[in-house]
């Protein structure tokens, strides 16, 4: 006697609305194709399961769980796909979108996913099939290209922010992640302007033409700077010879001088250089708050 959709997903627990609706249609779907879903789980205590947007399909064989992987990805955009694994491999929409990773080995058939499909989805409300979804990334003549969604994101603008969020974001609002982030890299990778060097960038931080903290970071990774690579620079370039960690910050030094700490001109510039300071960036610092 076949598997019925009430049997199968008997244990789903509280998973989110969108989710159990998505996980009937995927075993109506599939059972539609000659393939069989004999159990499904839903709630649980892992950090995935918990988010109640998350589902294990458990199968029986390879084919079947091939066919649920590809519908699932063919399906990404509508049904708000953040990512599948199966068979300990996993591909995402989010990190190297569409690439196909093989994961480590955990140890097990099932923890290593070779007998089920897990799936983890955004949140969002639940979209019926209409016609063919393959994730072209076509828009509406109501929304932006997703060349101008890419130029905003490498501008820093238009409140995409960084992933997972981003992807969140842009499939939210319509678009699929996948070409978005490949038109991203796309300009990134033209150099217009010429990128700078680590050197020259973190001597812009240091001047203060980056910001500072969240924004800092943010601005940097959207230019495409690594910012960790630049802030370890700016460390160095702040840490006198022999030292091993920084002393004061640009801004605490231009507190002192603004205070009458360090003198006034030559004297000052004389005081800061021998300590092992930037004068120019403390200098500019102070003209700003003057």
């Amino acid at each position: 006697m076949a598997a019925t959709y009430a049997t199968v997903s008997a244990k789903l627990g509280k998973v989110q609305t969108a989710t159990r609706s998505i996980s009937k249609e995927i075993f109506d779907e599939a059972k539609k194709a000659g393939h069989e879903i004999w159990y499904m789980w839903g709630m649980g205590s892992s950090s995935e399961h918990a988010t109640g947007r998350a589902l294990d399909f458990m199968v029986r064989n390879e084919k079947a769980g091939d066919w649920i992987r590809n519908y699932i990805w063919t399906n990404r955009k509508r049904l708000r796909l953040q990512h599948v694994i199966w068979e300990q491999h996993i591909t995402s929409t989010v990190t190297s979108p569409g690439v196909r990773r093989k994961m480590a080995d955990r140890g097990s058939v099932t923890e290593n996913h070779m007998d089920h499909v897990h799936v983890l989805f955004f949140a969002g409300s639940y979209q019926k099939p209409s016609g063919s979804d393959s994730g072209s990334g076509s828009t509406s003549p109501s929304k932006k290209s997703v060349a101008d969604v890419a130029k905003e994101i490498v501008a820093g603008k238009g409140g995409w922010g960084n992933n997972p969020l981003r992807a969140q974001r842009l499939h939210e609002a319509g678009y699929d992640f996948t070409v978005v982030q490949l038109e991203v890299e796309k300009l990134m990778k033209q150099g217009d302007p010429p990128r700078k060097s680590v050197g020259q960038i973190a001597g812009e931080v240091i001047a203060r033409k980056w910001g500072d903290g969240a924004e800092r970071k943010r601005k940097l990774e959207a230019a495409g700077y690594n910012y960790a690579a630049v802030q370890k620079e700016v460390n160095r370039l702040l840490t006198p010879k022999g030292e091993t960690k920084p002393k004061l910050t640009i801004a605490q030094l231009a507190t002192q001088v603004i205070a009458g700490k360090w003198g006034n001109g030559d004297d000052r510039k004389r005081r800061l250089t021998r300590a092992g300071h930037n004068y120019s960036a403390i200098q500019a610092e102070v003209n700003r708050r003057s």
